[in-house]
């Protein structure tokens, strides 16, 4: 098994990779500078990419919920100044909705980001139709 200028596994070191991409934009940002700045390895280097490429679209969708979210609540306050009758238990189902799509999301972000490590840890390789024309595009 091939080795890293760290003396780990390419494999392990990838799913640290996708680890710290599913952990913070700042530990990717320090974990991913080193191996794109110290390693030779063009998988490592591969999987960096996925990796702030998947964070970045977690966020982002995030960022979209939160800010429809924050629309729904200005309405609420909206009506509730304005004595609006009826409209709370649509703004409660409104809200549960975005809960529930909150929730959806962080849990498929641990199922991305958790299963790509495992792919990374046992040497599988990892494709992925349109975040391989991105690794081509910025590599």
């Amino acid at each position: 098994m091939e080795k890293t200028k760290l003396g780990i596994s390419v494999g392990l070191l990838g799913a640290l990779v996708f680890v710290s991409g599913y952990t913070s934009l700042t530990v990717l940002a320090l974990v991913g500078g080193y191996v794109l700045l110290k390693e030779e390895n063009s998988t490592l280097k591969k999987y960096v990419v996925y990796a702030a490429a998947l964070l970045i679209a977690f966020l982002a969708a995030s960022m979209c919920i939160s800010a429809i979210e924050t629309v729904f609540d200005f309405l609420n306050f909206n009506s509730w100044m304005t004595s609006v009758d009826g409209l709370s238990t649509v703004y409660r189902v409104i809200m549960a909705l975005f809960e529930t799509l909150t929730d959806i999301l962080y849990i498929a972000e641990i199922l991305v980001f958790g299963f790509l490590a495992l792919m990374a840890l046992v040497g599988k390789e990892i494709k992925i139709a349109f975040l391989d024309k991105l690794v081509e595009k910025h590599m």
